[in-house]
């Protein structure tokens, strides 16, 4: 029987690789975080690890359960978990993305490298090795400037610098390594998210963010809406998607989440791409506004399994990510939805300390909400947000440490 080894970091409700396996004579080795193995822990093969993302051993246990269960296909659908896979493909010579196209999703410096000069514009931007360099980009450019991890998502360590005071804050600070600056581009965020399979582009839909990217910052909720075909700016960010997918190394394969601005001044301009399906609730809100399962329909391509993708039918549908606060979580709501909210995905329990907002597509609560029309949608999305605000009960955290 072949085997696909699974680099599992999701929750076995988000991504049951068996029930979407079953029948094909395909059979999943697992590996996991130690958080999310019960749920796998019905399947013959689990592994599972504290500190997935850094722990080495992941990738040792890998190599070795790889040429074990001779498997021919690996499948990888988080950031984390992108350039290990394709390395190990790499040195087992397997399909699928490779090293140097995984670099190019997720190192943000490679990736503007390529896209230089292409049909999409990128906002002027350097490899941050120290300070001096800052210093030198922002005697060029002026402020503001965003400073950004090389590698890390959901706009995690990002830092937006308006002036001198708030450099010397953020220079103040330990070094985070290698960084990225560029300049500050105002503006509406959109997100396209779609799939690639045989080198073909064969969805993709553009969405609009609600608050931004950034919310989790102050705690605040971030939604996804999808635009319909007659709003001005979907077709523009369609073709800016697919010409950024045409001047990267693409994968004959993949899942593809891409963030890009309208400016004040109408520029189309490019922020950011990943080969993986967007975080949050938007593999979710895709399921059920068009009924396509984005990671399933990843994970058949990567295991050469015929596509069940069909004609897509729109519903109107938005997702909801509401982070923690700072606090004792004391009441988490939960039963009484509003009717509006199609799925539910609560990832605390009452009792917890939380630490406010990590990342965007981190959350306590992940609500997709639907609606008769985009309009319905965003007023219900609005609503739900204020729903669980006024359920939801927080005590301040005990002092002297943490549970």
């Amino acid at each position: 029987m072949p085997h696909v080894l699974v680099f599992a970091k999701t929750p076995y409700a988000k991504t049951p690789y068996d029930r979407w396996l079953a029948g094909s004579g395909v059979e999943p080795v697992i590996l996991t975080t130690t958080e999310f193995a019960a749920g796998y822990g019905h399947l013959p093969h689990v592994h599972a690890f504290d500190d997935y993302d850094t722990n080495q051993l992941v990738e040792k246990t890998a190599l070795r359960l790889a040429r074990e269960h001779a498997v021919t296909a690996v499948f990888a659908r988080a950031e984390a978990d992108v350039v290990r896979a394709a390395q190990l493909r790499d040195l087992l010579d397997l399909p699928g993305q490779r090293t140097a196209s995984a670099l190019a999703f997720r190192d943000k410096v490679v990736m503007k490298d390529h896209l230089v000069g292409g049909p999409v514009e990128i906002p002027a931007y350097r490899a941050l090795d120290s300070a001096y360099t800052a210093l030198e980009f922002i005697a060029e450019h002026g402020y503001p400037v965003v400073i950004k991890p090389l590698s890390e998502s959901g706009s995690l360590g990002a830092a937006i610098i308006r002036d001198e005071a708030e450099l010397d804050a953020y220079l103040a600070r330990p070094w985070r390594g290698a960084s990225e600056i560029e300049v500050f581009v105002p503006g509406q965020m959109y997100h396209v998210d779609g799939l690639v399979v045989n080198g073909e582009v064969v969805f993709a839909h553009p969405f609009r963010y609600l608050n931004d990217c950034l919310s989790f910052r102050a705690n605040d909720w971030v939604a996804n809406l999808p635009l319909t075909p007659q709003d001005p700016v979907h077709d523009r960010l369609l073709k800016a998607a697919r010409a950024v997918l045409a001047e990267l190394p693409t994968p004959p394969h993949t899942a593809f989440h891409a963030e890009l601005w309208i400016t004040p001044d109408d520029r189309t301009v490019f922020c950011e791409i990943a080969s993986r399906t967007g975080g949050g609730m938007i593999s979710s809100m895709v399921r059920h506004a068009f009924g396509i399962d984005l990671d399933k329909e990843w994970l058949y391509a990567e295991c050469g399994l015929p596509s069940t993708l069909g004609t897509p039918a729109y519903r109107p549908t938005g997702a909801l990510c509401i982070p923690p606060s700072n606090g004792v979580l004391n009441r988490l709501p939960s039963g009484d939805e509003p009717a509006c909210v199609k799925e539910v995905a609560l990832t605390g329990t009452v009792g917890q300390e939380f630490h406010g907002g990590v990342k965007s597509g981190l959350f306590l609560a992940g609500y997709v909400v639907g609606g008769d029309t985009e309009e319905d949608v965003a007023a219900n999305l609005e609503n739900v947000a204020a729903w669980f605000a006024d359920r939801a009960q927080w005590s301040p955290a005990p002092k002297g440490g943490t549970r």
